[in-house]
């Protein structure tokens, strides 16, 4: 499989010559687990001024596993050597792919890393019908909750995670907002979090409307806005689906607003965010809603006129994203001990200061540097933030598409 990245170069070609497809005008059944009431906005605080990243986690935070002695640790390391490689698969893009090698490959230059880019989607095709076949070629998968939670462990695909947080790097939960290592499953055992960004509301082009137009949501249901909204469609998996999942989950919004939302203001749907963030550059769209902001951030600079409002300026607030940043072990690994130094690795403060820097998103972890990171996606102590990736959040997702393609005219 080849790595899937957006080229930042064609987003600026693209505004420059001024193309965009002509946008569509908005006009599996869901887990057993237990869901939020959808009035209601489950959400986590940041913690104290001294941690970087922090919402206060939910009640699948659990200790680490004792960590290995430094004889018994040995041994892995050696038991990797002998095993000669690690393969990985996750997020596709060259960035993330330096990101979650280039520190290992120096540690440890006797451990060969294989590493597969590709969507969640592509991932969890592959690792199960290669175990249909009775195929085991995949040792850790780093990815977003929603590849974990819907797909990977309903097939049984991934080993309790505690057992291999044994490492000099990942055996020390203090290190750790809050104290404790961060699970997006309710069980708290198979898929761990090391990203928390908070999500900008919105962007929206500065020659047509200013911050002081927005102070809640509900702002944007005003009739000027009316055929001015563009949006990342929230009825695929992506961005999208998590506004409309924060949106549906909050209180004082819910599913009322997505009614009005999406009945009444002509929302224009695009699946493609180079082409949301043109729109807005162009003036064509006003607002671009559920945008991924490190592009428009990137044309902002370039003096294209975009703004990015802040999530402190509405009062509803905004989310929390794991982006693709959560990783699970895979069992009956070909290469368990290896498994064991790259997730030690990955968790270490080096590891997590890679792939920061590379999302653009914070560690969860207290000792990592937020050094090149904008201020706004770094939750901010005494802020409500809801954690989106979550299960039990994550799990709305087929109510929630199933409730938006009813309310979403053809």
């Amino acid at each position: 499989m080849k790595p899937h990245f957006v080229s930042l170069a064609a987003i600026v070609l693209l505004s420059a010559c001024g193309g965009a497809a002509a946008p569509s005008v908005s006009p599996a059944p869901p887990s057993a687990a237990a869901k939020p009431p959808s009035s209601a906005s489950s959400t986590a605080s940041a913690g104290a001024a001294a941690a970087p990243a922090s919402a206060k986690p939910q009640a699948s935070g659990s200790p680490s596993a004792a960590p290995a002695a430094a004889g018994d640790w040995n041994q892995v390391v050696d038991g990797a050597k002998r095993e000669g490689q690690v393969v990985i698969m996750s997020q596709g893009g060259n960035n993330i792919a330096d990101a979650l090698t280039t520190g290992f490959k120096k540690r440890y230059p006797d451990v060969k890393i294989d590493f597969t880019g590709a969507t969640g989607a592509e991932i969890a095709a592959k690792v199960i019908n290669e175990r249909q076949a009775g195929k085991y070629s995949v040792d850790v998968i780093v990815h977003g909750t929603t590849t974990f939670i819907t797909s990977l462990m309903p097939a049984g695909v991934l080993d309790p995670l505690q057992p291999y947080l044994v490492g000099p790097d990942d055996s020390d939960p203090s290190k750790w907002r809050d104290s404790a290592f961060d699970f997006a499953d309710d069980a708290g055992k198979y898929d761990l979090i090391f990203l928390a960004g908070v999500k900008v509301p919105l962007i929206y082009n500065p020659q047509q409307a200013s911050a002081k137009d927005f102070s809640s949501y509900n702002d944007l249901l005003q009739p000027k806005w009316k055929g001015k909204i563009g949006m990342i469609d929230p009825r695929l998996a992506g961005a999208g689906l998590a506004s409309a999942t924060f949106w549906y989950t909050t209180q004082g919004l819910g599913k009322d607003y997505l009614v009005k939302m999406f009945g009444q203001q002509n929302v224009a749907f695009t699946p493609d965010d180079r082409q949301l963030t043109d729109w807005v550059a162009r003036g064509q769209y006003t607002i671009g809603l559920a945008s991924q902001d490190f592009s428009a951030l990137d044309l902002k600079q370039r003096g294209v006129p975009l703004e990015l409002l802040p999530a402190e300026a509405l009062k509803e607030g905004t989310y929390l994203t794991a982006a693709w940043g959560s990783v699970g072990a895979v069992n009956r690994a070909p290469h368990p001990n290896a498994a064991k130094l790259y997730i030690d690795w990955l968790l270490s403060k080096e590891g997590q200061e890679a792939v920061a820097v590379a999302s653009g998103y914070p560690s969860r972890r207290l000792d990592t540097s937020n050094d090149g990171l904008r201020d706004s996606v770094i939750p901010k102590p005494g802020v409500q933030y809801q954690d989106n990736s979550k299960e039990k959040y994550v799990l709305l997702k087929d109510e929630i598409i199933g409730y938006l393609k009813t309310i979403i005219p053809n």
